[in-house]
């Protein structure tokens, strides 16, 4: 297998827990019950109810930033593979705003940060993409780091091998991911699996 020589992390769910209550969400800004968050909104033309909408998903995901709580072993490990030279991005659906002021949060730095408004949001693997071009880095040498299936599966799509942070209840899409991490605590031995090949 070949060398990691980038790392592209989720940010919520994956190094932070921001608590954000998705259903609570749509169900204040009018969207179904299970249809995705940025999703729901593409469908709503501009206008008075789409902004109210978009202020509603602001006030809660700002909120997430200031009561994000950063998940055990995630600073042991980007110091780790700081040290190694590995290069670390973000690419979230999150806003600019919310990401930035959640990485000010918890002291976090990345060569990289791409948010909703800088690509199409995943599933879409536009975002990857340009990450690793912007590292010269080809995409067989770049991991992905994330909670959920838009990250596998824009990881995926953009030819790079897929990591699932599952730190709970295993999930029915964990059968998309190449290798499965429940702690940050054992993220070492993991980039070993990739040097090695090992399942």
């Amino acid at each position: 297998m070949a060398q990691v020589r980038g790392i592209i992390f989720d940010m919520d769910g994956t190094l932070v827990d921001s608590r954000l209550d998705f259903d609570a969400m749509r169900h204040e800004m009018g969207l179904p019950f299970g249809i995705p968050i940025l999703e729901g909104l593409a469908s709503i033309p501009d206008g008075p109810e789409r902004d109210r909408m978009l202020e509603v998903l602001r006030r809660h995901e700002l909120r997430g930033a200031d009561e994000s709580v950063l998940f055990e072993g995630v600073l042991e490990f980007l110091s780790h593979v700081n040290d190694k030279g590995i290069s670390t991005a973000v690419l979230t659906r999150n806003s600019r705003e919310t990401t930035e002021r959640t990485l000010k949060r918890w002291g976090l730095t990345f060569s990289q940060i791409v948010t909703r408004e800088d690509a199409p949001p995943k599933p879409d693997p536009t975002g990857n993409r340009l990450i690793a071009e912007r590292w010269g880095l080809p995409v067989h040498q770049v991991i992905v780091i994330g909670d959920y299936l838009f990250d596998l599966q824009a990881g995926r799509r953009a030819g790079m091998r897929s990591v699932l942070f599952a730190p709970g209840e295993m999930p029915g899409y964990a059968r998309e991911a190449d290798f499965i991490l429940r702690d940050f605590r054992e993220a070492k031995k993991l980039l070993d699996k990739f040097a090695t090949g090992d399942e």
